[in-house]
């Protein structure tokens, strides 16, 4: 193996399956694992019991997750995976050798790497192993889904969690689009900077048409907006049922809409 597991002065060998030899100390895998400490003391076998030579102890991972799980037993080393599968071996591997520092120091890198691309598959892990911090943070980035929940919004995670852990999800994701939808029933959370009269919107004489619905502004007070923000209002506040999230507002097509209407009125 390349370093820092190529070590001759070693006192132990793991080898991979694909035939691989990590040279290590018992000593640090002893302090990580309560398995690999039994393994450590119990009386080796016939094949290995020169004193002259460093025990050989064949393991049941390849060279690949064997070297990420071993960095992770060293507090200077910090690895990375090539991908989510191989991470998850990882974390099978730590869970066989009931590693837990390693668990805990390999989910807060796992959820760094892969987060962006695979939140659905790490809320999933994260529940596995009980990282609760971890689950909220990638529930949170759920909410970029829109309509999650349906066939189409399978994971590959779903066959690692049960089926409360997917439903606490679908209720969280539901909820908080439910909370988004009423943004648009009231404005009197909006910045005085935003909600000054001199805004054109504010008074503009396309909001004395009969029927204008009206809404408190700001610091204002209740006022009768323009119907292209009040329609604006509407249609947001149905993408944000179905996708509660920022990105949301952003790329809404109801937002060009609404500008294009807005251009309608000389005053707005």
């Amino acid at each position: 193996a390349e370093a820092p597991f190529d070590n001759q002065d070693c006192d132990c060998v793991l080898q991979s399956t694909n035939g691989v030899n990590f040279h290590i100390y018992k000593l640090i895998l002893s302090l990580m694992s309560p398995i690999f400490k039994d393994k450590f003391t119990s009386p080796q076998s016939e094949s290995q019991s020169d004193k002259s030579s460093v025990p050989i102890m064949p393991v049941a991972e390849s060279s690949m997750p064997l070297r990420s799980l071993l960095l992770l037993c060293y507090p200077a080393a910090t690895p990375t995976f090539d991908s989510l599968d191989n991470a998850k071996a990882v974390l099978e591997a730590a869970k066989q050798y009931d590693m837990q520092a390693v668990l805990s120091r390999a989910g807060d890198l796992i959820i760094a790497q892969f987060l962006p691309d695979h939140f659905l598959d790490l809320y999933a892990l994260s529940c596995r192993f009980g990282w609760q911090h971890h689950a909220q943070t990638a529930a949170t980035r759920a909410l970029e889904i829109k309509d999650l929940g349906r066939p189409s919004n399978g994971f590959h995670g779903l066959q690692d969690i049960t089926g409360a852990d997917y439903h606490r999800l679908l209720v969280y994701h539901y909820r908080c689009g439910v909370i988004a939808q009423t943004v648009g029933d009231s404005l009197s959370w909006l910045p005085s900077s935003s909600t000054e009269m001199q805004l054109q919107m504010w008074k503009c004489k396309c909001r004395l048409v009969y029927g204008v619905k009206k809404l408190e502004i700001g610091n204002i007070g209740e006022l009768k907006i323009v119907p292209w923000f009040a329609e604006y209002l509407v249609s947001s506040g149905k993408e944000l049922l179905a996708r509660p999230c920022e990105s949301t507002i952003m790329e809404s097509k109801c937002y060009n809409q609404a500008v294009i209407e807005a251009t309608k009125c000389d005053d707005c």
